[in-house]
Formats: structure tokens, sequence, C-alpha cells
């Protein structure tokens, strides 16, 4: 084994439930272990300078979500260097540095709150193996044995005679020597960098020095705006591209997948061109498409007969048949666009036989193997520059628009960037998916739950996202029940939970909590229907239903405790719970709310989360932070909806996402319970709407069974 790729073997990670049902196709040898450090590579993960300065290859994109810096911090730490001498630079695809180099999903990218939780352990023992073979070296040198050295600060020193080597001037002794795999990690009490570190990327973001994808610049660099279809599956039927090439600065008129793109010396004038160019697109079935046909074809999923059915424990017929009160109700989500602040683009240089992309991608492999694949050539002539990106949430997994800019570049002859328009970006599609569930909640006469059946229907997001794995007619979206089939939930004998599949023209696509995000509106709301009906405070039940749980009774109870649950709150408010697990880590919310005139102000959400360890407790507060505004935003008003086959809402006039003025006070509890670690970038989402509105319901007597609150009727 090559060891620089002694990591692809030894570290074995588990994969959460969502991804372990999955089988993606096997990505393309790109090339091997190593070719990232060069000549000054430690291992796949680090590579040391001779001033010192060490280079980490992470695989993660930064999205804002300041998982570099936790990257920088568990490396400085391990390693014995100060974090000021650590960069973080997103590297190309090798095997170590995929996900499961020797598994199903053996692919470098973003995505699943794994940034931290996969990677930490695999960094760390790739310093620590990389500490171990520059303390051999220092050993040969200072003529004194290991383990009377220790490295700290860069040095490798030896305490008895005051004697120090920079590790830089180690490198090319230690990589003579075999790397360790599984080397010694230094004891928690021996970590030296502080569990609160500045994020390393503000800086630059603050002075406006950060590079993002439509930051990049090349010499004699054309710029492209994509000319796409409307309608979800229209065909390009005829163009006249003499308009187009008449606007000042427009060069050319492309054909590219899906459509057109017109290329100028300027994003504005290839966007004047575009307005310019009279495009025909051929007719579909879903012309006449609008959102209550939508809703139509999901509550008849809900209604037809056959449905898949992953989750049948015990007898949900007979514990209904037995109920002293069963308590049912039906519950819908729009579509939701990712609505990033900086819009798809992707730059590519084509150079002979070889291509170069600069793109802010959240999937390296993919990118790569699809720009290859449009220009005829092997993926090792594939090189991918991985810049910040303004937001991703999940789309920046789509990598089409670099295809688009291979062909611009193509046809061109020059370096091309490629852009969609603000308007492309929201009318697309590849959103959340529109989605509906019917749920039963069986009670006995001392109101206890005594079974539970959920059916819900809607697009398949892995659908759209691997489409491969539908050759296999009994696969199951592990994202059509998630966070439904493994919840802690226990409700009494029986639980049934069914999927019942819903095809619609707009691609829908993984979206910040992805299935979790619906699942916690419509269970978290539901379960405060069934308390009511139970007579039951909505805290007790869910007492009740994690009576088994000590880990999950410890996040609910911390919630409410902080948030002063069944204390009066002040004058006007009103509190609503909710609980939700998903991507390894346990989150309970606890919003408070008051409705007057029939609008809604979200006051405070007080957030226990429990990820069972933190490397940055910064960023995890702000990852908090961040999700329970993203969640509340796409509660209050975010919704597509759909009107002549096409998106009405194309620009944030229409999309309003939340505001600064409507931002409630967010209070985070973190627990640490020593668990394995699970992620943050995710888990809070899903609670945030169904404590909001079950707050609503405490504060008006009106039960919210669909978003977004702005079409609501709160007024007394």
């Amino acid at each position: 084994m090559d060891r620089r790729g002694f990591l692809a073997l030894a570290l074995t990670v588990p994969v959460m439930p969502a991804l372990a049902q999955t089988a993606p196709p096997a990505p393309p040898t790109i090339a091997a272990n190593g070719i990232n450090g060069g000549e000054r590579g430690l291992s796949a993960f680090l590579a040391i300078a001779p001033d010192g300065s060490v280079t980490v290859f992470t695989t993660t994109t930064e999205l804002g979500q300041g998982t570099h810096t936790g990257h920088a911090m568990i490396v400085a730490d391990e390693l014995g260097v100060p974090m000021a001498s650590v960069r973080v630079t997103v590297a190309q695809p090798e095997p170590a540095l995929r996900l499961m180099p020797n598994g199903p999903v053996a692919e470098m990218y973003t995505g699943a709150s794994f940034g931290n939780r996969i990677w930490e352990p695999r960094l760390r023992r790739a310093a620590a193996a990389a500490r171990t073979v520059l303390v051999q070296a220092a050993s040969e040198r200072l003529n004194a044995p290991a383990d009377s050295l220790r490295l700290v600060d860069g040095r490798v020193v030896h305490a008895a005679t005051d004697r120090a080597v920079p590790i830089g001037e180690l490198v090319a002794d230690a990589r003579r020597l075999p790397l360790p795999e599984t080397p010694a990690l230094k004891p928690a009490a021996e970590r030296t960098v502080p569990r609160r570190e500045m994020r390393t990327d503000i800086p630059a973001k603050t002075r406006g020095a950060a590079t993002y994808g439509v930051d990049v610049r090349l010499e004699g660099m054309l710029f492209a705006v994509a000319v796409l279809p409307q309608v979800f599956g229209a065909e390009l039927d005829g163009h006249d591209p003499a308009p187009a090439l008449a606007v000042p600065g427009v060069t050319h008129v492309v054909p590219i997948p899906r459509g057109l793109a017109v290329v100028a010396t300027s994003t504005w004038a290839a966007m004047k061109g575009a307005e310019a160019l009279p495009v025909r697109w051929k007719a579909t079935a879903h012309d006449v498409l609008d959102s209550a046909g939508v809703s139509r074809a999901l509550h008849a999923g809900l209604a037809r007969p056959e449905a898949q059915r992953p989750k049948n424990d015990g007898d949900w017929e007979a514990a209904k048949a037995a109920a002293a009160q069963v308590v049912s109700a039906t519950y819908e989500v729009p579509y939701l666009a990712h609505a990033p602040m900086e819009v798809e683009n992707a730059t590519v240089r084509l150079s002979g036989d070889r291509a170069e992309i600069w793109a802010p991608t959240q999937h390296q492999d993919w990118m790569i193997r699809d720009v290859a694949q449009a220009l005829g050539i092997a993926p090792a002539n594939v090189t991918l520059n991985t810049t910040m990106a303004g937001g991703g949430f999940g789309r920046r997994l789509l990598v089409e628009v670099a295809v688009q800019a291979a062909h611009a570049a193509r046809a061109t002859g020059r370096p091309v960037q490629m852009v969609w328009r603000r308007e492309d970006e929201f009318a697309q599609g590849y959103w959340r998916p529109a989605f509906a569930a019917r749920m039963e909640a069986a009670l006995d006469a001392q109101g206890r739950v005594t079974g539970f059946f959920l059916r819900g229907a809607g697009p398949s997001v892995m659908f759209d996202y691997r489409p491969a794995l539908f050759r296999n007619p009994a696969f199951v979206d592990p994202f059509a029940l998630q966070s439904v089939t493994d919840t802690r939930y226990r409700f009494g004998g029986a639980f049934r939970a069914e999927y019942a599949r819903v095809d619609l023209p707009p691609k829908v696509w993984l979206w910040r909590s992805v299935g979790s995000s619906q699942y916690g509106f419509f269970v978290e709301s539901f379960l405060d229907e069934v308390a009511r009906a139970a007579n039951k405070d909505p805290l007790a039940l869910r007492r009740e239903l994690l009576a088994h749980d000590a880990r999950a009774l410890l996040v609910l109870n911390t919630a409410a405790e902080k948030a002063g649950w069944g204390t009066p709150p002040p004058a006007g408010r009103h509190r609503g719970i909710a609980y939700m697990e998903a991507y390894g880590s346990l989150c309970a919310q606890v919003a408070e709310v008051s409705v007057e005139r029939g609008e809604v102000t979200v006051h405070k959400v007080t957030v226990a989360y429990d990820a069972g360890s933190y490397v940055n407790v910064n960023t995890v507060e702000s990852q908090i932070e961040g999700s329970v505004v993203w969640g509340l935003s796409a509660a209050m008003g975010e919704k597509m909806t759909l009107k002549d086959g096409r998106a009405v809402e194309r620009n944030f006039d229409a999309y309003p996402i939340q505001r600064m003025r409507g931002t409630p006070v967010v209070e985070a509890h973190l627990i640490t319970s020593g668990q394995p670690m699970g992620g943050v970038g995710e888990p809070a989402v899903p609670p945030v709407a169904p404590a909001i509105c079950n707050a609503i319901f405490a504060a008006t007597g009106k039960r919210v069974r669909s978003l977004p609150l702005a079409d609501a009727d709160l007024r007394a």
C-alpha cells in the first residue's frame, strides 16, 4: 500500500442510514494517493513547507459553515503546531479523501453534515502519523530517544539538552520512514487548541478578499449566461442568434445541454444578450401544471392503496381497532428553493486534452467526471479548483453548470465563466420536494399512545440524485421517511410508516436537512395534537414516548428547563416545543411566540443540542443559530409555486427570506454526551417550524397544518 494512502484502509467509519442504504456508482480512478502534497506531503491529508507552514488537504468545501477552521484546529492540536501556521485547502480527489474509499460511497463531496464528524478522526490520525515520523526523524538527527522528544509549536524539542529542530527541516527525512497505520493520539488533556476559535475564513470575507466562484478571473476569459427552459422538461425547438449577437460585447451563442449559452466580454453583456435572444421551446404535457395540481397529486398519493412500507412494527390495524380514541390529521408543505446568495457558476479553461475548472462545488468527483465525459477526455486530465461558496445547502451537489461551461469553452476556444441568472437559480427546480403526510395515533383510555401510523407522499429526492439505485424495484428512498423510521420515539406496540412516491416534473434535490425538514414539521406538530387530544402537556407526552432513552430525555428536558417550560411566559407570549434527531445529533427546541392581528412574531428560540462532542464551539453555536434562522425563514414565508408549468417566484422580491428585523434571540445549550460525533449543519432545522406552530396553537387555538405561515389565517 502506498504510505500516503494508509488511511484509506486503516480508517473505517460508520455511514448514516440515509447513505448506508444507497449504492452509488463507483467514481472513476482519477489519480494515485499523494497527488496533493507532492514532495512535501506526509500523508494524503497534509504537507509541510520548509518554513514549517502546514497545508491541510480537506475534502470539504467551505460553504460558510466553518469546517475549514475545524480541520485546521484538529491538525494543529494533534500535530503540535500553531493555528496561524495551518492553511486549509480543498484537495484534488484521491482515494483516501473519499467518504468510503473501499465502500459504496467512494466519492469526495460535502454534505450530510459530514464535515467534522466523519473527517475529525481521519485528520487526527493523519496528523498523529505525521507527528510520529517527524519525531523519529528528529530522533536520528539529535541522537536522542524518540520518547524523549515532543513536537511543540512547530519544533521537535529535546527538553533535557534544550535542543530543537523545526519541522520544516525534517520533512525529507520523515518521508523516508513508514507511516504508522494506528498512530498514538494525544490524550485529551494534552490538546492545547481552545474549543473556541475565530473562524479562519472570516477576515478575508470581511475585507472582501475571499475568492468565490464568481470572483475567478483568467486571462482572455469570456462570460456566459445560460438560457434554459422555464417549463420543466421542455426541449429547445429553435432560436435566432442574430438579436443577441447584435448586443455590444456578445461574441457567441452556443448550444449547451438543456438550452443555449450567450457568451460575451462581460456578464452584463451576456445577460442583455440572453434577454434579446428569441428562443422557441417544444410544448410539453406539463404546460398546464400548477400548484393546485401538485397538491392534488400529493393527496392522491396519500389515498392510493399501494405504498412502500419500510416500517411495520406490531399490528397497527389491531391497535387502531382497540383504541379508545384515534387522532388523525393531514399535513402539507410546498416546494422550497435553496436561494443561495451566490448563483450557480463555474469557470472552465481548456488546453489540448486537458481541462481546468474553478467552481464552488459540493461534489468534486461528479464535477470532474461529468466535465470529462462532456469533453471526451480522461478524468485524470481534469483539474478542479474548489473555491469558497456563497451558500450551498445541498444545491451545489449539482454539477450541471460546469458541463455547460465546458461546452462554451470548447466552442469559443477561450476560458469561459458560466453563470445562471438569479431567475434561473430559482426557476430551474432542484427544490426541496412538495410533500404531504397523513398520520394517525391510537390512544387507550388513559391517553397513552398504543400505535402510530404515518404515510408520506411526494417526489423522491434520491430518484433525481442517484437514479441508478431505482433499478432495484424494492429500493426505498432513505430520505422519503427520514427521521421517521429511525425515530427514538416508542409508540406503544404498533408503528407503521409508508411512502407513496409521486412523480412530478420539477427536479427535486437535497435541501438542508433533506427529508427531516418536512417530517419535523409533520410529526412534531401532530404529536402536539395528540397531546391535546389526550389532555396532556406536550412536553409530558414526549417524555412518555422517550421514557426509555436517557440521552433523548436529557436533550428534551434541557430545552424545556432552559426555556422556562411550565412557568408563565412574558405577557402575550406562548411557547411550543419540538424534538428531532437527524444526522447523528439530537435537538430539542422551545419557541416563544406572540400573535397579534394575525401576525406572528418569534421572540426567542431555546435550543438543546447533543452532537456527542464538538471541535469548535463557536462554529457549532453559529450553525445552530443559522439553522434556526433557515428553518424560521422556510416556515414564515418561503414557497415555490407553479403556474402554466413554470415557477412563479423567480427572485428575492417574490421569495421572501428572513430579515434581520424578524430574527429571534437564539439560545443554544450544548450537551457533551461522549457519544459518536454527530452533525451540526442540518439537525437544528427540523424542530424550528413545529416549535413555532405549536406555540401558535397555544396562542390562538388554531392548528397550522400547511406552510408557509404567510398563507395561514391566524386572525381571531
